[in-house]
Formats: structure tokens, sequence, C-alpha cells
């Protein structure tokens, strides 16, 4: 395995989620919250406590892409297949009846854009590993 390539990739997933999360924040700002209005300062302080978090699931998809890379062999299907995996395990709630009963539209979005966040962060991850570096 090679190290340097696995961190790079969870430094590359992690901006990936961040950047879902702002766009996030920036619309719920824009469109669902009327008052209180954000400055751009305190949305950047709120988006800055989530890269942590950004982090543990960049690495996580990158770690599930480098796993199932020898045996699925590499490219974007490998990437989408663990970053739907990714999103099947970090979101469960979107499996039960209650969520799709109450808001199916509004499910299906959230769900919908979640599952893009996985695939693009797993993407973008596994878009630079390489077994050996040259």
């Amino acid at each position: 395995m090679n190290w340097k390539r696995i961190w790079t990739g969870t430094a590359l997933g992690a901006v990936v989620f961040w950047l879902f999360e702002l766009a996030n924040l920036i619309l719920m700002q824009r469109f669902l919250v009327p008052e209180p209005n954000l400055q751009w300062g305190e949305l950047f302080g709120i988006s800055g406590s989530l890269i942590f978090p950004s982090l543990i699931a960049g690495f996580l998809l990158c770690w599930l892409y480098v796993l199932a890379r020898p045996r699925l062999g590499p490219g974007p299907k490998t990437a989408l297949v663990m970053g739907s995996i990714g999103f099947i395990f970090a979101n469960p709630n979107f499996f039960s009846w209650s969520v799709w009963v109450s808001y199916p539209f509004n499910a299906l979005i959230q769900m919908v854009v979640l599952w893009l966040k996985f695939a693009a962060a797993t993407y973008v991850a596994g878009w630079q590993y390489i077994e050996k570096a040259p």
C-alpha cells in the first residue's frame, strides 16, 4: 500500500466533503432560514468545525477504495461502488419508512445529494491512488 497516496486521497476527499457542507450551509442560509442572516465569516467558522469529521470520512472512503481496488479494479466504477457502500453505512436512516412517509420529496433530494457527496469524495480520493508511486 502506498500510504503517501492514501493520505493525499484523504485530504482530497475531505476537501470535497467540506465543499459540499459549505455549499449546504450557504444554500440553507439563503433559502431556508430567513433570519438571522449569518455573515461570511460566521459561515466559514461554522464550516471550519466540519474539517475534522470531513478528514475522518475522507480517510474511510479512501481506505474503502484502496481495499476494493485489487478486487474490483481501478477506476470510477470501483469509486462509485465504494462511495455507495460508504453512503449506506453512514446514513442508515434513509432506509427507514418514517423518513419517506413524512417528506418523500425532500428525503429523495437529500438522499441524492448525500450520495453524490460520498461518490464524489470517493472518486476524488481514489483518482490519485496508485499502488506504487513512480
